[in-house]
C-alpha cells in the first residue's frame, strides 16, 4: 500500500472503535495513507459522523455500546447501499455471517488483528472504491457504451450460461421460469439449469461480491467452471452435488483476489422427490406446500465460498409436498422501494405468496420499484 500513497490519499476512511487504543493507533497509520481519518467510539456516533462527513470506506469493529457495528451498518445501508464496510470480530457465529451477508459487509477482519490483515484487506477495498469513481467518471464523461460492445459482452455472459429448460422449461415435477436481469452490461450474477439425466436436474446460481468487473468475472468462471464438471459427470454418469462444490473451490480459489468471497446455491433434484443443497451465504430460498398458506424459508447452511473454504455442508430434503419456490440473489430483495429507504425484501414474501407465476410476481415487484439497484436473478418453480 505504501507504494500507492498518491492513488489511496484520495480516500477519506471512518474508524469506529470502543478502544481508545486501538484507535489511537489507526489515527497514526491511516493518516499516512488516506486524505482523512474520521473516527468514533460506539455505533450511533459513527453514523453521526458518516452523516457529516464524505466518507468512502468504513472499518468498525463489531462489539460496541450504543449501537454495535452490525446495528450501526444497518443505519448507514438505509442511507448508502453501496459503500465498503469492513468489520472486525472475533465471533464465527453463523447467524453473525448471514446478518452481515445480508447487510452487504465487504469483508471480515478476524481477531486478533494484524497490520498486514487490515493493510491488505485495505488495499482490496480501496481499489474498489477508485474502479468504481472511475467507472462513474468514464460513464459521466461517455454518454453510451458502443451498441456493438454491449451486445457482444451480453452475448458472452449469457453463452456461459446454460438453461437446458429453455424449450420445455420443465424441470421433473416444476415448471421453471427464470429472470435474468443485469444492471449493467456486467453482471456478477450468473446462473445454470443443467439435466443430469431425466429422473435429475441441477440449479446453480452465483453472486460475484462487489460490482463492476472483478464481480462479473467470478461469477462467469464460477459458472464455466461448474459447467465444465456437470459435462463431466453427465459423461461418466457419477454426479455428486459434494463433488461439484469441491472442484469448484479447487478451481477458483487461486483466482479469487484476497479477501474475496462468492456466495452461490447448489441444489439437486431426482425423481424420489428429493432435494439436496449447499447454500453458501445466498438469501433464503422461499417455498410453499401443499395444505399450507405459510412460506418456508431455506436457509444457507454454508459460509460464503472462499480461497481457505474447506467443509461444505449439504442438506437433503423431501420436495414433493412443494408446490412453488423461489430461488433468488440478493439483487431481487435488496432494490429500494419507489420513493423509499425501504427494501423490496419486505415485501417479497407476500407477493410470492400472491403469485402464481414469474410473470405475475415480475408485476408485482415493478409496481413497487421504479430503478434497478443491482443485477436481478431469480428463479420461479412451481407445479
Amino acid at each position: 500500500m505504501k507504494n500507492n500513497l498518491q492513488i489511496y490519499n484520495t480516500l477519506n476512511i471512518l474508524c469506529v472503535d470502543d478502544d481508545v487504543n486501538i484507535m489511537s493507533v489507526y489515527e497514526t497509520m491511516f493518516s499516512m495513507f488516506f486524505k482523512n481519518v474520521y473516527t468514533a467510539y460506539d455505533g450511533a456516533e459513527g453514523f453521526k459522523v458518516f452523516q457529516k462527513e464524505s466518507i468512502d470506506i468504513v472499518l468498525t469493529d463489531y462489539s460496541m455500546p450504543v449501537l454495535t457495528g452490525l446495528q450501526m451498518t444497518q443505519k448507514i445501508r438505509e442511507v448508502d447501499a453501496t459503500i465498503p464496510i469492513i468489520m472486525i470480530t472475533a465471533l464465527e457465529s453463523l447467524e453473525m455471517l448471514r446478518d452481515a451477508i445480508d447487510l452487504r459487509i465487504t469483508s471480515f477482519i478476524k481477531k486478533p488483528i494484524s497490520s498486514q490483515s487490515i493493510f491488505s484487506t485495505l488495499e482490496f477495498v480501496a481499489k474498489s472504491v477508485l474502479a468504481d469513481r472511475l467507472l462513474l467518471q468514464t460513464q459521466k464523461e461517455k454518454l453510451s457504451y458502443s451498441d456493438y460492445q454491449e451486445n457482444l459482452t451480453y452475448e458472452k455472459e449469457t453463452t456461459i450460461i446454460k438453461n437446458d429448460l429453455q424449450e420445455s422449461k420443465k424441470c421433473l415435477h416444476f415448471h421453471c421460469e427464470v429472470l435474468y436481469k443485469p444492471k449493467d452490461i456486467l453482471s456478477g450474477d450468473s446462473y445454470l439449469i443443467r439435466k443430469i439425466s431425466k429422473d435429475e436436474y441441477f440449479i446453480f446460481l452465483v453472486d460475484g461480491m462487489g460490482k463492476g468487473i472483478s464481480a462479473a468475472v467470478t461469477a462467469m468462471l464460477c459458472s464455466a467452471s461448474v459447467n465444465n464438471k456437470i459435462d463431466e459427470a453427465i459423461q461418466n454418469k457419477d454426479f455428486s452435488l459434494t463433488h461439484i462444490i469441491e472442484k469448484l473451490i479447487e478451481f477458483i480459489a487461486p483466482n479469487l483476489l484476497e479477501e474475496e468471497v462468492v456466495c452461490a446455491t447448489f441444489l439437486y433434484f431426482n425423481t424420489t422427490h428429493t432435494l439436496e443443497y449447499a447454500m453458501f451465504s445466498m438469501p433464503s430460498i422461499l417455498c410453499m406446500m401443499e395444505d399450507s398458506d405459510e412460506v418456508i424459508k431455506i436457509k444457507s447452511n454454508n459460509s460464503p465460498l472462499a480461497a481457505y473454504t474447506k467443509n461444505i455442508n449439504t442438506t437433503t430434503m423431501k420436495s414433493e409436498k412443494i408446490t412453488k419456490m423461489l430461488i433468488f440473489s440478493d439483487g431481487l430483495n435488496e432494490n429500494f422501494i419507489n420513493n423509499s429507504q425501504e427494501y423490496y425484501g419486505k415485501y417479497l414474501i407476500q407477493d410470492f405468496k400472491k403469485a402464481q407465476n414469474l410473470e405475475e410476481l415480475e408485476a408485482k415487484r415493478k409496481q413497487k420499484i421504479l430503478s434497478q439497484d443491482d443485477d436481478i436473478t431469480y428463479m420461479f418453480l412451481q407445479k
